[in-house]
């Protein structure tokens, strides 16, 4: 009975501890300020500097050295005539700057001899300072695109209000916020400012303010991101499309409140109804033909890795292609360099991602329009400031309604809405048990609450996607294109099966590619070769088949793999991500945002 009596003891007490560290996940950690309140006022002069004031309220707790505010930077942008006001306190302010952020160190004090540190005190620091180069213009529409409250913050905005002044009248100006939801008011109080109310900002959460204005009120472009391109079409298409997703997520986050009374067994009724892909009659072992005509960025894009998010592969693959279909041609290829040149080939049918490399690729080449791929290796920082930006074009040339017909995503926020519930619940649950709880089903209360506990965190944590599935016709596309991989990557079905001539095995590269599989399918492809005794000069009929071949995989690795496309999340690092040199998707933050706390 004692031993029993000791494993409850135990056990209550792991109980105990596990839910103290989920609560203070969310509380502990950040629990030495919180802001109550918030002014930003923001001047967009008419040379394209963006003058802000940013006011915010810190109610600290306890005794802390000071506040701290970071603001983040994209490609050329940078942060002048910092100065910070503290009224009724003395400060000392020190300055940490670098490529991507400039964090604002204000150490307070009560007294001017700067002894008496503060404590439980509101102390309003007022940060003044001019961005350059926030601002875009493009051929047809100024944009201003700012992240008024950044995901840096680890506490809550009980109020924040925006004053934008813009360089002209609002007749002719666009704005959004994004999201709409914690906007209490949004309007024009005189020609030419904007007046915001948010109340209730969460945690790390972003709010961005989006305003098209017309070109001539930028006089000068010396101080703005300058974009040789149209924007105002397809910026108001994005933000429609925007709003109508806001929409559908707003109302798939309020379906979990309807399924809570089974809170153990929703999730498998959930993925019964909704996480499982259908049958279907199509059950071929491997494909030996390329299964559909897809660009490699829509595969790439659809098959190896998280729906809808390319990676580098797209971007290699891409190039492949535009190789492959004769925009270029490999001049050379030795263990030194590769080299390809630029054919004269019309590039008006080209999609957007794709003319983005032709264009981007003219910067490298000679007078005879030769590229050398190892001197776009030692341009690192213009390479991949590119290529975060034509990710985002990259993305728009992923077809939404065909991605639609292969794909249901729309339950995946269904899971985390529930996540979050039901955690909250079973601890409400446990703690109410352990605290007040009595009679014989106290134990089973507490033993049903752990487990839910522990149900939530392995879905959270190690189940990828669960409620995205495959449509019917997406089951099929699916699975031939991972037959396919099984074909190519499988020497023995190729020895079996082999591609039909040269020009296949240079398609097949492209996909390959695509697919995240290049190498090891070029090593099945030059062990096929030497199998079949194919003269080497064959291989020169497909300049792709020979950067395979020779060396030019060797030096496209080293040029793009190294540099990778980012795929931003506004709440992964705790700073906004820019979207300088390219037209910014909603929420991307063009500038702005960023965060701050107290040490």
């Amino acid at each position: 009975m004692k031993s029993d009596n000791n494993r409850m003891k135990l056990f209550i007490s792991i109980l105990l501890l596990l839910t103290l560290i989920l609560m203070s996940l969310s509380t502990v950690a950040a629990g030495t300020y919180s802001l109550p309140d918030a002014k930003e006022y923001i001047t967009i002069q008419d040379d394209g500097i963006t003058t802000v004031e940013d006011s915010i309220t810190y109610s600290i707790s306890g005794q802390v050295n000071g506040v701290t505010r970071t603001i983040p930077l994209s490609g050329q942008q940078s942060v002048e005539d910092i100065t910070v006001e503290t009224p009724g306190y003395y400060n000392t302010l020190e300055v940490q700057q670098d490529s991507t952020k400039v964090t604002l160190k204000v150490w307070l004090y009560k007294d001017e001899a700067k002894t008496q540190k503060v404590s439980d005190e509101d102390v309003n620091v007022i940060f003044h300072y001019n961005i350059l180069k926030g601002v875009k213009l493009y051929n047809d529409i100024a944009e201003f695109q700012y992240m008024s409250w950044g995901t840096g913050w680890d506490q809550p905005v009980g109020q924040l209000t925006t004053y934008i002044t813009i360089p002209g009248t609002n007749t002719d100006t666009e704005f959004w916020n994004n999201p709409e939801t914690y906007v209490k008011s949004s309007y024009w109080n005189r020609d030419n400012q904007l007046l915001t109310t948010y109340n209730n900002i969460p945690a790390q959460t972003g709010a961005e303010q989006r305003i098209l204005m017309p070109k001539s009120f930028i006089r000068s472009t010396e101080n703005v991101d300058l974009i040789n391109k149209d924007a105002k079409a397809q910026i108001e298409k994005d933000q429609k499309d925007y709003a109508n997703q806001q929409s559908f997520n707003d109302i798939l986050w309020s379906i979990p409140a309807f399924l809570s009374a089974i809170l153990i067994l929703t999730p498998l009724g959930m993925y019964f109804k909704w996480g499982r892909s259908p049958k279907i009659l199509y059950n071929a072992d491997y494909e030996s033909q390329i299964p559909t005509n897809d660009s490699p960025a829509f595969i790439n894009a659809m098959i190896p890795g998280i729906i809808e998010e390319v990676d580098v592969n797209a971007f290699t693959a891409t190039l492949l292609d535009l190789i492959d279909r004769k925009y270029y041609k490999m001049i050379t290829s030795t263990k030194e360099d590769t080299i390809i040149r630029r054919l004269n080939k019309d590039t008006g049918d080209l999609k957007l991602h794709e003319s983005d490399i032709v264009d981007f690729f003219k910067r490298f080449e000679d007078e005879k329009q030769r590229i050398s791929l190892t001197s776009i290796s030692k341009e690192s920082g213009a390479l991949s400031q590119f290529m975060n930006a034509w990710k985002i074009d990259a993305l728009r040339d992923v077809p939404v309604t065909r991605v639609r017909q292969l794909y249901d995503k729309s339950k995946e926020n269904l899971m985390s809405g529930y996540n979050i519930l039901a955690i909250f619940l079973a601890i409400a649950f446990l703690l109410g048990l352990l605290m007040f709880g009595s009679g014989p089903l106290v134990t089973v209360g507490i033993i049903l609450s752990v487990i839910l506990i522990v149900e939530q965190i392995v879905i959270f944590f190690f189940i990828d996607t669960p409620l995205g599935t495959w449509t019917r016709e997406g089951k099929e596309f699916h699975d031939r294109w991972k037959n396919f991989e099984k074909y190519i990557r499988d020497y023995s079905l190729i020895k079996e099966r082999p591609p039909e001539s040269i020009q296949v095995w240079g398609k097949i590269l492209v996909y390959a590619t695509a697919l995240g599989c290049a190498d090891e399918v070029s090593k099945n492809m030059k062990k096929y070769i030497k199998y079949s005794n194919i003269s080497e000069s064959v291989l020169y009929d497909n300049d792709v088949v020979s950067m395979g071949y020779l060396w030019g995989f060797n030096h496209m690795r080293t040029a793009f793999l190294p540099i990778g496309i980012s795929n931003p999340n506004l709440g992964d690092t705790g700073f906004d991500t820019g979207s300088f040199g390219d037209i910014g998707g909603p929420g991307s933050g063009g500038f702005g945002g960023g965060g701050g706390g107290v040490f």
